[in-house]
């Protein structure tokens, strides 16, 4: 759904069911989140569900699973969010039947190598050795939101570089680019050239 439409619904719900709906933090759910503080009703923020596609969303991969969350949204760290507030509160311990699926769940994803967009190569990458001590740093793309409301907008891809290489001087260092910067489409905000004598870049 195009964010043109996301406006023009909430501006709907103005003088209808006060519904106001909106991308997590992204400008729609801004919008929609200043129309619940101010008028009242319901607010949801959507976000892309944990297993999403099975391809990049960049690439307009067909959504599997979306989050909704009418409180925060989970990868913003300044205020709660309703996965939080479950994960703090919930008592797991006493619900049987939803361990006994969450187990059965853990267990498909792991046989079947499900991820979040399904497009990466399974094959164990050429450049790990055998028995060697490895550290994998995974990088997201430029600007993302997730740096900035995760509070980690001050630190860069070549921060945790630096940060794994010196707290684990006998390990090996691999950086693992987004997928969407792989694609083109997006950008790092490292240049792979200028890091590459001190880690190993995997695809």
């Amino acid at each position: 759904m195009s964010g043109y439409i996301f406006y023009i619904q909430n501006f709907v719900e103005l003088f209808t069911n006060k519904s106001f709906k909106g991308w997590g933090r992204k400008k729609t759910g801004n919008f929609a989140k200043f129309c619940y503080e101010k008028f009242g009703g319901e607010l949801t923020l959507k976000e892309d569900g944990f297993i999403r596609s099975l391809d990049l969303g960049i690439n307009d991969s067909s959504s599997f699973s979306r989050v909704e969350d009418n409180i925060g949204i989970y990868y913003d760290a300044t205020v709660p969010s309703k996965l939080e507030n479950i994960l703090n509160s919930y008592n797991f311990s006493s619900d049987t039947k939803l361990m006994v699926d969450a187990r059965k769940a853990i267990k498909i994803i792991l046989e079947s190598n499900i991820s979040k967009y399904n497009s990466s190569s399974l094959e164990v990458p050429k450049e790990f050795l055998k028995d060697e001590l490895r550290v994998l740093v995974i990088a997201q793309t430029q600007g993302d939101a997730s740096l900035q409301y995760g509070m980690l907008d001050n630190y860069t891809t070549e921060d945790m570089i630096e940060a794994a290489i010196d707290e684990n001087p006998n390990a090996t260092v691999y950086l693992k680019v987004h997928p969407d910067v792989l694609s083109g489409k997006k950008y790092s905000d490292i240049k792979i050239e200028d890091i590459q004598n001190r880690c190993i870049v995997i695809k």
